[in-house]
């Protein structure tokens, strides 16, 4: 069985976000910061907007506390354009 933390990371992977910050705070905490590098590929596309970021915050044991997925001026992807004409 995967934990939080590893099943956040590998869906972040899918849609080709990277950590961008992860600091291990004094209470056992992970706190990690998502980015993205503005790559697509054939499995996940992204486009139409300036900015897209996660955060996240795991206790010791890998279990998700709260986080977020933003984006800013969303707009449209390839993908979802392949999707809407099916």
């Amino acid at each position: 069985m995967m934990t939080d933390i590893e099943v956040f990371k590998k869906f972040m992977g899918w849609m080709q976000m990277d950590v961008s910050k992860e600091k291990q705070l004094e209470d056992g905490n992970t706190v990690m910061v998502f980015s993205d590098p503005k790559k697509n590929t054939e499995l996940f596309t992204k486009s139409g907007y300036d900015e897209f970021y996660a955060g996240i915050v795991f206790d010791k044991d890998g279990n998700m506390i709260k986080g977020y997925i933003d984006s800013h001026v969303a707009y449209t992807s390839a993908n979802c354009d392949l999707m809407d004409k099916m």
